[in-house]
């Protein structure tokens, strides 16, 4: 199925080098870690596009001009609340994911 390239995985590893990953270890390599941190590079790269735009927000607010009529609005308080908390939110989700995987690892290499 075509995707837009809105919906498209951009990782930064290659698709054949998990593969190799997976089969020269024969299934017990890094190629799990690798998709992760794939997962948490394109997450992380969100979260850093949210926080300059919440960033970016306060200069917009300095320079608007309610009677200029080309000067560009800011975003509302609650809107800036919403991005921070979905950021804080994909974070936390983050680190709960890590955390149970690391628990079945640990358990894993103490049997």
């Amino acid at each position: 199925w075509p995707c837009s390239p809105l919906e498209a995985k951009y990782g930064v590893y290659y698709d054949r080098t998990i593969a190799h990953a997976q089969s020269a270890l024969g299934g017990h390599g890094p190629a799990p870690l690798m998709q992760d941190l794939d997962r948490i590079h394109q997450i992380l790269t969100g979260i850093g596009a949210v926080l300059r735009i919440v960033n970016g927000n306060a200069v917009v607010k300095d320079q608007y001009d309610p009677e200029d009529p080309n000067s560009m609005p800011p975003l509302c308080e609650a809107t800036e609340g919403m991005l921070t908390a979905m950021a804080a939110a994909v974070c936390e989700q983050l680190a709960d994911g890590i955390e149970k995987q690391a628990g079945a690892y640990n358990k894993e290499a103490s049997e």
